[in-house]
């Protein structure tokens, strides 16, 4: 018998998980529309792909799994109020949010974040509640700098141990 839901919660909140901020055109109107997660995965080094999870009642669900690309970012230690604002029920649309484009592929990308990753659609599964979408990687860039965290619903950064 599976757990309970109460408990899976639980579970979730033990995980700390860096935070991304998935960006793509609607296929019907080419608006952007983005949501905040953080199942973000790196996926297969040959051919690099990477992987995300979206709930099937999120707002932009049926953009984000019918989409022929997408871009990842990985937010940076000072972008939480960005990661707040796509995290909200209703605020998939990004409306007045500037974006960087692509290089490669034109997709939306946050400007500053850690990583701007580039993803051709590769394959989407239903598994549960939630799509898994594939993307390939077609271009990537990164820059120095810390992670933004959520940990224990809430956003953070991260501390090396000492002595590690």
């Amino acid at each position: 018998m599976p757990i309970s839901g109460d408990l899976y919660r639980q579970l979730g909140r033990a995980s700390a998980g860096a935070v991304s901020v998935v960006a793509a055109h609607e296929p019907e109107s080419d608006a952007i529309v983005a949501l905040t997660i953080s199942s973000f995965v790196t996926l297969s080094f040959e051919p690099p792909l990477v992987m995300f999870a979206i709930q099937r009642n999120t707002v932009s669900y049926a953009s984000m799994v019918t989409c022929r690309a997408f871009g990842v970012s990985l937010l940076e230690a000072g972008q939480a109020d960005v990661a707040r604002h796509f995290a909200r029920p209703g605020r998939e649309r990004a409306g007045h949010t500037a974006f960087d484009a692509g290089h490669v592929v034109q997709v939306p990308l946050v400007p500053g974040a850690l990583a701007q990753i580039e993803c051709l659609t590769n394959e989407v599964f239903m598994s549960g509640d939630h799509a898994i979408v594939v993307g390939l990687v077609e271009a990537a860039r990164t820059r120095d700098g810390e992670p933004l965290l959520y940990f224990g619903r809430q956003y953070g950064l991260f501390t090396p141990l000492t002595g590690s």
